[in-house]
């Protein structure tokens, strides 16, 4: 947003809650990001706004499409260390409610709905296999051609747990557990030199 911009106008109240947010945002640390971020999501100022280009208009599960339109990129709010104030941000751009009515449109209709920013298309931060594969030939916004959670697995394992881990249930059991279930996936040859390998081992351990 250019100052002309501000001096002529164009810019209406909600308007320029996202400018002064995103000047801030670019200039900011980790900390100090998560803060930004949840207070743009809850004032609802992002939902409707007006700048230059013309009127603006996000759906409650759309807040990743006003980000990156916002030159706010995936891989930087995912760097955030506070993985509760990421829990809240999935929960306004949980890709497996895109089409779901008065929550979140696929993406390249809200790019038809709205103003395109230069250089800043609107992209989606987390997509479904069937929504990757409508956006395969835009590599900008694909990171692979699979099912993508938002803000990672990790950010969804905690929403889906209550808030009790980040980590996959295989990390949860004990490190014999682990070894022992690691142990019967191996072929014949290698479980073979697996034995051996534990057998010597005991007969050190033993002398």
């Amino acid at each position: 947003m250019s100052a002309g911009d501000l001096e002529n106008g164009f810019l209406d109240l909600h308007g320029r809650e996202v400018h002064a947010f995103s000047t801030e945002m670019a200039n900011v640390g980790f900390n100090r990001m998560a803060d930004l971020l949840l207070s743009m999501l809850r004032s609802g100022a992002w939902r409707s706004f007006k700048d230059g280009l013309g009127a603006y208009a996000f759906m409650p599960g759309e807040f990743d499409y006003f980000l990156s339109q916002r030159g706010i990129r995936r891989e930087d709010v995912m760097k955030l260390p506070d993985v509760g104030a990421k829990a809240q941000l999935e929960a306004a751009m949980d890709e497996r409610r895109t089409g779901e009515e008065d929550y979140r449109r696929p993406v390249l209709r809200a790019r038809a709905d709205n103003p395109q920013r230069p250089g800043q298309p609107i992209e989606p931060f987390g997509y479904t296999q069937a929504e990757a594969k409508a956006l395969a030939d835009d590599s900008a916004v694909l990171h692979g051609t699979k099912h993508q959670e938002p803000l990672g697995s990790s950010v969804r394992r905690f929403t889906n747990t209550g808030g009790q881990t980040t980590r996959p249930p295989a990390r949860t059991l004990p490190l014999v557990e682990r070894l022992r279930r690691s142990a019967v996936r191996l072929d014949d040859a290698d479980l073979d030199l697996l034995i051996d390998a534990l057998e010597q081992e005991r007969r050190r351990r033993s002398r």
